[in-house]
């Protein structure tokens, strides 16, 4: 790999970064959207350092190709026994990410994920005991996945008992029992530190997996105490499908 390709992979890279910030929502499948200001700045200095290189050694081509090297010129060659001006095949390994954003796209996470991380229990939610107060209005409340279980593991109060809760989540089958999940993402950072908050739907045929749904219901209150329970369930009044769905992460 020459300099000039050096320059023109680091270009690439710089552009399938910006092009997956600021002319899509692409970066959303990996990371928090707060990091988009600091994608944008890595990318645009990408894309200046890539085409400073190959501007540099079109520059340099030119300004050979208009005379011969001196004997001293070639006399220092010599000794090193080869061109530094190129570096090692491995280099080309850095095309990849290139592929795999304009190509290959890697989807965000989705029921497969799910199924194999770590689910949130009572203990992850142990400081999330301050909720705010749910609205009194007669209409269904619109809640987030993580704010349910939330609020099921740790709220005394039970404030959302007979109260009608509308959620909306991908589906997940559920290997281990009866029913299937609805589920959303929860991450601190990217997707690497991703955990699962899911509810357990056992009144209403599995949907297939993946499909996003949105469901009203109720929460089925459970007896005893309520951090013992190892998933919630949600009774579901209506289910509907979620044809354009949002992004995966709470």
């Amino acid at each position: 790999m020459n300099r000039i390709a050096q320059g023109l992979v680091t270009l690439l890279l710089g552009a399938a970064v910006l092009g997956s910030t600021v002319f899509s929502d692409l970066y959303l499948n990996y990371v928090k959207a707060l990091f988009q200001p600091f994608l944008i700045l890595t990318g645009l200095m990408l894309v200046v350092l890539g085409g400073w290189i190959v501007a540099s050694d079109v520059r340099a081509s030119l300004r050979e190709d208009g005379g011969d090297a001196g004997p001293a010129d070639t006399a220092g060659d010599e000794p090193h026994g080869h061109d530094h001006s190129r570096a090692p095949r491995v280099a080309w390994l850095l095309v990849l990410p290139v592929i795999s954003v304009f190509v290959i796209a890697p989807p965000a996470l989705g029921a497969y994920s799910a199924a194999e991380t770590t689910a949130t229990s009572a203990g992850d939610t142990e400081g999330d005991s301050n909720f705010d107060e749910l609205d009194d209005s007669s209409g269904p409340i619109e809640m987030e996945v993580q704010d349910f279980v939330s609020r099921a593991w740790t709220d005394e109060e039970r404030s959302m008992s007979g109260r009608e809760i509308e959620l909306t989540g991908f589906a997940v089958p559920n290997s281990e029992g009866e029913g299937w999940y609805l589920a959303r993402l929860q991450m601190a950072c990217c997707a690497a530190d991703a955990v699962v908050n899911r509810v357990l739907i056992t009144d209403e045929p599995e949907p297939e997996k993946d499909s996003w749904w949105t469901v009203r219901g109720t929460w089925d209150e459970p007896e005893g105490d309520i951090a013992e329970v190892r998933d919630h369930r949600f009774t579901v009044e209506e289910m509907t499908e979620v044809e354009n769905p949002p992004d995966p992460y709470e």
